[in-house]
């Protein structure tokens, strides 16, 4: 991939301009604590990011429709449209009846075998059981199994029958973060875009406040620091969740700037290793390196929690800083 002209560096870059006075719409976005611009360190690795992750999801080749997510050119989150959540909720149930509740009523369906209907009535009981109960359910659940469940079903879908470009049918993107340009993106209802500006242009910034059971809950952000939108911000936080540490949340913005910075290699995590290749960057570093190109795609899933486990011992035991040292990107005062 060859980066754009607006690629972010952080080795080479222009200095930004000093911020002017917020308008008290806008400091609301601003109420927290706010982390710096730094130059990553790749050591320090957001595990709360890729917990959840499997590694057998993959062979040795990248997933079919993964590079709708994230990939070497973009991060590319997405939320359901309101039909297809309706339709997620419905195969929810239809789940329940397939599995639960379908053995249970053949099995009640059986019961006139020790009646006066005998073999007759449960043959009758049965097949109605199945072709009015059962039969919709399979209808309704059948989209999921062909597309390996939830997580992949709109990337299977648009893959197998529809353009990126109709991604909208099915799901509406949050927001993109583009290492091949550099531009941060937010979008609203239809992907009709909010605002894109570079990378560097935005602060990020840990938003706290307490719930309903009054447990703190963190929200982390990227604000853009010349426009008061009030449309919202950048949530980078719905990657990890909202009760984390702080030290892990700075460990969150530490591979969000990584990723965007074309002097550095791709984050070493799984979801992005079938694109290493693909990153002129990164194939020189793991070309120097001499990295094992299915490094995460060869453990099993039980190796995979453990390697996972083992990297947050060691971050804590050497001592491995959240971020790299911070990087001046204003012009002088």
């Amino acid at each position: 991939m060859a980066y754009q002209s607006g690629a972010y560096n952080s080795r080479d870059f222009s200095p930004q301009s000093r911020p002017g006075k917020s308008s008290w719409y806008e400091s609301l976005y601003r109420r927290g604590k706010m982390f710096t611009h730094t130059r990553s360190d790749p050591n320090s690795i957001a595990t709360s990011v890729i917990r959840g992750y499997k590694s057998s999801v993959h062979d040795n080749s990248a997933e079919v429709g993964m590079d709708l997510y994230w990939n070497h050119k973009r991060l590319e989150p997405y939320t359901f449209t309101g039909w297809l959540g309706l339709y997620l909720f419905m195969a929810g149930l239809a789940k329940t009846v397939m599995y639960f509740i379908t053995p249970i009523g053949v099995a009640l369906c059986l019961l006139p075998l020790f009646g006066s209907h005998g073999l007759e009535g449960a043959i009758y009981a049965v097949s109605h059981f199945l072709l009015y109960v059962t039969l919709p359910a399979l209808v309704v659940y059948t989209p999921m199994c062909l597309f390996n469940g939830p997580k992949w079903l709109v990337n299977g879908i648009v893959d197998k029958f529809f353009r990126i470009e109709h991604l909208s049918l099915f799901a509406r993107k949050r927001f993109t973060l583009s290492r091949e340009t550099g531009m941060v993106t937010l979008y609203g209802k239809g992907n009709r875009v909010i605002f894109s500006h570079p990378f560097l242009e935005f602060d990020c910034i840990l938003m706290s406040n307490p719930n309903h059971q009054g447990l703190l809950s963190h929200h982390l952000k990227l604000v853009h620091r010349y426009h008061d939108y009030n449309e919202g911000a950048i949530d980078i936080g719905s990657m990890c969740g909202v009760h984390l540490s702080q030290e892990e949340y700075a460990r969150v913005w530490n591979m969000i700037q990584q990723y965007m910075d074309v002097s550095q290699p791709l984050p070493d995590i799984p979801i992005l290793e079938p694109f290493r290749e693909q990153d002129e960057t990164t194939v020189a570093h793991d070309k120097k390196t001499g990295r094992n190109p299915t490094y995460w795609r060869e453990m099993t899933d039980d190796d995979y929690a453990k390697k996972l486990d083992e990297i947050i011992v060691w971050q804590r035991e050497e001592h491995i800083p959240a971020t790299g040292p911070e990087l001046n990107i204003f012009e002088p005062a």
